[in-house]
């Protein structure tokens, strides 16, 4: 049988909604099925799976493939292990692969008995050390979860797991391999990890592939993990990944340590996970991007974790991911703050956590003199690295006045500037404003993008953007008008959001059949949006102190409520 065969005859016999409704919450429209997507946040449907074709598609993300894509999207499998896993749940056997040379595949097998193995002999020797148990016992960890937990002890001697697993006729050269043994100073053969309490390190897909070692006394590093393997890399491996993954529905959360990890687990908050004693990285965060769009920071309360935070900022906002933090009072950190709230309190937290902007803004302003124009164009420069990814929204424009209010420069200063800001290199296609598109659209928006289609993209041009450039789907407005309404020119996602907008429109929606009326709403928006950011600056305690201010102010509300007074006017007359 040709290799092309064998993947059909696999896929035919796939129920790929029962594979995808494994993960995603789904119910019947037409002869599809809809849900939130999972591969992008957000909170009206727009992801669907196509049963009879085959197929799953998401009109926000653009994400779309077969049963394999979704394997190798979501577990991060190769084509060849996908093709095995779906032909051994559908109970057809394949031909012997060739993709790989058998001794490779020896080794990694012998290499995975070895580490299941080592993890047998770790929970034995936890049984036989009470001074071990106490100690988890004192940290909060008790009952059945210390068994799913894995922990185990490596002994305080030089080799007692070398000698065991050289008694189950594991090679000396595979334990180096596998990163579970050393070489001394005089070279003979050692324990890598000695007198340490251990946990387990596992793939995605659940299985063994290193282990941590935590120091249960004084001594450093207190901290250690074997070696990287051709199983097991450092900077690509989330601690608790392989539980999380399947709890993201309302995003991941990103602590440092396995201790943070395993007791947030232990009190039901599945989705956390941590980098292994690296920063976080462009590799993990892609991992996750494959479960969530959304991620939550929650370092340790201290100066080194804020440090972290930012880091991991700099990292995630480019890759397109919606970022919350969650600071800790000084000196917690997710371990004992959590033991110390409990779990439901602890999600009470984590559903009140805020966006990033009031961290970064706090960060760019810490020990600056505002009054020195050296300090203010600092922390200038600080925000102009994280302003280009704040979400198009009302509440931005809000912070953008203040900003521009405290750093003493004029808002569309602010604006160009932010504007002429290239994003990192790094940035991935989904991270681009077009690729991001949100699932629901602004009315007005919706309709400003009928108008373009329908050939007036011209007079949609002429309007000012401020008028729509914070509403929901402006940047899908901005790009289709940057084609100058061609949207065969739009990238594929793009141009996906598009003609799904277009095929769901209804007659009402003729467009250009009341241009005028349309401005005169979008206007009127504007201006009510206007309104309640000049009554929040009348507000302010620096306005009111400075009269100059406070006149220039109060001219521009007297000009804002004439000009809502004056639309107002014409909303109601004649059409």
């Amino acid at each position: 049988m040709r290799d092309r065969e064998i993947v059909d005859r696999v896929r035919d016999a796939t129920d790929l909604l029962a594979l995808v409704g494994s993960a995603v919450k789904l119910r019947k429209q037409g002869s599809a099925h809809v849900g939130l997507c999972p591969f992008h946040a957000e909170r009206s449907p727009s992801f669907q799976v196509v049963p009879n074709r085959g197929f799953y598609h998401c009109f926000g993300c653009g994400k779309h493939g077969d049963a394999f894509a979704w394997l190798m999207e979501r577990e991060g499998m190769s084509f060849p292990e996908a093709l095995e896993q779906l032909a051994r749940a559908a109970g057809i056997d394949l031909p012997q692969r060739r993709e790989r040379p058998s001794a490779e595949v020896d080794l990694e097998t012998r290499m995975r008995s070895a580490l299941d193995a080592a993890q047998a002999f770790f929970e034995a020797q936890l049984a036989r050390n009470e001074a071990a148990r106490t100690y988890l016992q004192n940290r909060g960890y008790e009952g059945p979860f210390l068994a799913e937990a894995g922990f185990g002890v490596a002994p305080d001697a030089w080799d007692s797991l070398v000698n065991h697993l050289r008694g189950l006729n594991f090679s000396g050269e595979l334990l180096e391999q596998t990163g579970l043994a050393s070489r001394s100073e005089r070279g003979t053969q050692i324990d890598f990890l000695r007198n340490r309490l251990t946990i387990p390190i596992h793939d995605a897909r659940g299985r063994v592939v290193a282990f941590g070692g935590r120091i249960m006394g004084e001594g450093q590093p207190k901290y250690l993990n074997t070696r990287d393997t051709p199983l097991f890399h450092k900077g690509g491996t989330l601690f608790g990944f392989h539980r999380a993954k399947g709890a993201m529905k309302d995003g991941a959360l990103v602590v440092e340590g396995y201790f943070d990890v395993l007791q947030l687990h232990q009190h039901g908050i599945h989705q956390a996970v941590a980098p292994l004693g690296t920063a976080l990285t462009e590799e993990h965060l892609k991992a996750l991007g494959r479960f969530t769009r959304r991620v939550i920071l929650c370092f340790d309360g201290d100066a080194a974790g804020r440090r972290a935070m930012e880091k991991s900022l700099r990292m995630a906002l480019p890759l397109g991911f919606e970022v919350r933090l969650l600071e800790l009072p000084q000196g917690e950190d997710p371990d004992t703050w959590c033991l110390k709230l409990g779990g439901e309190a602890f999600r009470e937290l984590l559903r009140a956590a805020p966006d990033w902007t009031a961290f970064m803004v706090d960060r760019a302003m810490e020990g600056k003199d505002l009054r020195r124009i050296t300090d203010r164009m600092g922390a200038f420069k600080d925000l102009l690295d994280f302003l280009p990814y704040l979400p198009r929204t009302t509440e931005s424009r809000d912070l953008f006045s203040s900003l521009a209010h405290q750093l003493q420069v004029p808002i569309q200063e602010l604006d160009r500037a932010v504007r002429g800001r290239q994003a990192p290199t790094q940035a991935s296609e989904e991270a681009s404003p077009v690729a991001s598109i949100p699932p629901v659209l602004d009315e007005l928006i919706r309709s400003l993008l009928l108008l373009s289609t329908a050939g007036h993209w011209r007079r949609v041009q002429e309007i000012p953007p401020a008028w729509w450039e914070s509403l929901d789907g402006a940047p899908l407005l901005q790009a289709l008008l940057d084609a100058e309404g061609d949207g065969a020119l739009l990238p594929e996602g793009a141009m996906a959001a598009l003609r799904h907008l277009e095929a769901r429109a209804s007659r009402q929606d003729e467009a250009g059949r009341d241009a005028e009326s349309l401005f005169v709403k979008l206007e009127a928006r504007y201006v009510d949006r206007e309104i309640q950011a000049n009554n929040r600056l009348l507000q302010d305690p620096s306005t009111v102190v400075d009269p100059a201010l406070m006149n220039r102010v109060m001219a521009r509300q007297n000009d804002l409520l004439g000009r809502q007074k004056e639309l107002s006017r014409r909303r109601r007359g004649p059409r």
